[in-house]
């Protein structure tokens, strides 16, 4: 309320007093509006958060659903279109994990501006479905190319024995022959030299 000047008369002070019990009350209903206005847009979040959260909750148990009916149904082999969608959910999950594949795959081209998981990404979608196993391979095993630290699991030499193991040696391979007799060798030139002598 505003204050009272020296010569306010009676007729005004009753005026000023009125002015203030009305703005006090419009005040008052104004600050009830608002409460009111905030309690309503609470309620209305409080149904759509609940509409929401039931909305996905049933969206996530469809998810789950389809997620055991792939594992159920995995083949004991990829086909090369499963391969590939089996590769691209795997950059997908941590592209960064695979910088250094994605590195290599850009390197003839130093104006690449593609970030490294659309570099992965076309690529799978570009390979020759026989070249797919491969890519797998590149992907998995690229982080394993440094040397292993003592104690730790050699991956690149276990991927190794799977994959590529080593021929056997052919020295190993020559010395399993067994050699000619040379009583067998000697009959058989003086046969040669007889038939050639009777041909004569």
């Amino acid at each position: 309320m505003a204050p009272a000047h020296e010569a306010e008369t009676q007729e005004e002070a009753e005026e000023r007093q009125r002015n203030y019990e009305q703005q006090r009350k419009e005040y008052e209903q104004e600050q009830e509006r608002k409460a009111e206005e905030r309690k309503q847009q609470f309620e209305r979040e409080q149904k759509e958060h609940e509409a929401e959260r039931a909305r996905r909750e049933k969206l996530h148990k469809a998810r789950v659903s389809k997620f055991d009916r792939i594992i159920d149904k995995a083949p004991a082999m990829f086909s090369a279109a499963q391969l590939r969608v089996f590769l691209r959910a795997l950059v997908n999950i941590d592209p960064y994990t695979f910088d250094d594949v994605a590195e290599h795959l850009a390197a003839s081209d130093e104006n690449n501006e593609q970030t490294s998981e659309e570099i992965l990404l076309s690529t799978i979608d570009g390979l020759p479905d026989d070249k797919l196993t491969g890519f797998a391979l590149r992907l998995v095993l690229t982080p394993h190319t440094p040397i292993s630290r003592e104690g730790e699991l050699d991956v690149l030499t276990e991927a190794e024995a799977a994959f590529a193991p080593p021929h056997p040696k052919k020295t190993a391979a020559k010395k399993a022959k067994t050699p000619t007799p040379i009583k067998a060798a000697q009959k058989t030139a003086a046969k040669k030299t007889a038939k050639k002598q009777v041909a004569a």
